[in-house]
């Protein structure tokens, strides 16, 4: 445990500043993947002047899809789970600092609506159901339960009632009536209309629940 805010901040400096090598590493990797049309030309190029069978071709255009497109893939998943932590961690810094210089009363209710402000201005450039899968993930709680625990916090706002995202901040959601079972409305402030709040879908949320528990497992054994 971390007694002082003053050890939190030194804390929080060196996880940042290692999360950033890790995010200039990533960007160092290929960042695009080849065009089919490339990787066709490609293929065909190799089986040149010969006409392979369409069991020759395929698998050779499943190894180059593995030897270039996948690597790509992957490390786009994990370059963006970088910048998201990235991001979480600046929050942090920024909140552990205020508390700093407020000592000794950064726990009173002044400098608790100081964090959530510092929460909330950086809430339009976050994404509230990733911080909300991360947490679920810690929990060992799998994907499909993970939705619907998600939409059961958006059926207890109903658009009206803050609900706290752990690492996030107050948010407001709401289950959106043009497809109750596969979407969820979120927004900073309470909704006032129908046409309020940035949609969330079911399949959003599968991929970045999947893009965080793959990026934590290869993280973890590095």
């Amino acid at each position: 445990m971390l007694d002082t805010p003053q050890e939190q901040i030194e804390f929080l400096k060196d996880l940042l500043l290692k999360n950033k090598e890790n995010v200039i590493e990533a960007k160092k990797l290929p960042q695009f993947a080849p065009s089919n049309l490339q990787l066709t030309n490609q293929i065909n190029d190799e089986f040149a002047p010969h006409k392979p069978t369409e069991k020759e071709w395929m698998k050779r255009w499943d190894e180059v899809n593995k030897e270039l497109v996948l690597p790509v893939i992957r490390n786009q998943n994990h370059l963006s789970f970088l910048e998201d932590e990235q991001e979480l961690l600046i929050s942090k810094l920024k909140i552990a600092r205020k508390r700093l210089e407020v000592l000794p009363t950064y726990e009173t209710p002044e400098v608790q609506k100081i964090s959530t402000e510092l929460s909330s201005e950086s809430t339009p450039k976050r994404k509230p159901h990733t911080f909300f899968i991360a947490h679920q993930i810690n929990m060992g709680i799998p994907r499909g339960k993970a939705w619907i625990n998600f939409k059961s916090l958006a059926s207890e706002s109903r658009g009206e009632n803050q609900i706290e995202i752990n690492d996030f901040g107050k948010i407001y959601l709401k289950r959106d009536r043009s497809d109750m079972e596969n979407q969820v409305l979120w927004s900073p402030i309470k909704f006032e209309s129908k046409n309020d709040g940035t949609e969330i879908t079911k399949t959003a949320f599968d991929k970045a629940y999947d893009r965080h528990n793959t990026d934590i497992k290869d993280i973890t054994k590095t």
